[in-house]
């Protein structure tokens, strides 16, 4: 009696063509980097910073002792 078994037919061409398979590995791969050079690509992107602004106030007092003895970075 004759074994009977499933096959893929996809993976016994690639086993049977190996060098088609090379060749379109690299074919791929070449189209690849094509594409990706190919794309626009900004040159100076916006980018935001967060930002938080403190404010303090004591009437009566200098600029430079209310940096130093009440606010700090």
């Amino acid at each position: 009696m004759k074994d009977k078994f499933k096959e893929f037919i996809l993976s016994s061409w690639a086993i049977n063509n190996r060098t088609a398979v090379y060749i379109l590995t690299v074919f791929i791969t070449l189209m690849g980097l094509m594409v990706y050079n190919g794309l626009p690509k900004e040159k100076f992107p916006e980018i935001k910073f967060p930002q938080i602004i403190v404010q303090t106030v004591y009437p009566g007092t200098s600029p430079e002792n209310m940096e130093n003895l009440v606010t700090n970075r």
